[in-house]
This record gives C-alpha cells, structure tokens and sequence, in this order.
C-alpha cells in the first residue's frame, strides 16, 4: 500500500510539470512602462494607453509618476498608443516573452499651446 501511495505522488508531481497540467503553466507576459514629458521631465500623469494586438485592446491610465502595468500577455508584438489633452500622441511597439517583463519609456511632446 506504501509503495502505491509513493507512486501516487510522483505521478501527480510528474504531471505538474508538463504546461496545461497544472504547475508547469506561466502567467504570461507583463509591460511595465512610463510615459515622461519629452521636455519638462518627470512623469506624464492621466495619460491614456492604449494596448493593440490581432484585434484586441486593453486600456489603462498612467498613475501621478507617469507608471504603467500590462500584465498576463500573450506572447507577440503589441502596439501601445499613448495620447493625452496638450500633448502630441506617441505610438510605440513592444515585444511581449512568455514570463517575462519588457520595459518601455514612451516620451510625450507637449503640443503648441498645451502644458
């Protein structure tokens, strides 16, 4: 009865790490960026970014450091568009790996007459 229970265990434990059975499955791909004023300095708060890929879009809004966050990403090419009042839009692509972080500093332009 031992040796069956022990052989339970390495089974189960087995499977775990083959990926779509359990603990072998990664959480995909994350972007961590920040939008900064190409000019003045310092981070871009507000500005809306916009993730694109084969259709689909995700959204988010930069927090008062000008930070951003994508996280559980596919692995491919995405677009990120970030536009914001006063600011010329800036358009950016960025290479999502399966489980890792890629890092992306996006600069705005103010516009003429803008802050």
């Amino acid at each position: 009865m031992r040796k069956l229970y022990q052989l339970m265990l390495i089974v189960i434990f087995g499977l775990s790490l083959i990926p779509g059975c359990g603990g072998g499955k990664k959480a995909g791909g994350t972007i961590i960026g920040k939008v900064n004023n190409t000019f003045h300095g310092g981070g871009v708060d507000g500005a809306k970014v916009s993730l694109t890929s084969n259709g689909s879009e995700l959204t988010t809004t930069t927090d008062k450091s000008g930070n951003f966050t994508f996280s559980g990403l596919s692995p491919g090419i995405y677009t990120i568009m970030v536009t914001k009042d006063g600011f010329f839009d800036n358009k950016v692509e960025a290479k999502v790996e399966e489980g890792k972080e890629t890092k992306i500093d996006i600069g705005l332009i103010v516009a003429f007459g803008g802050t």
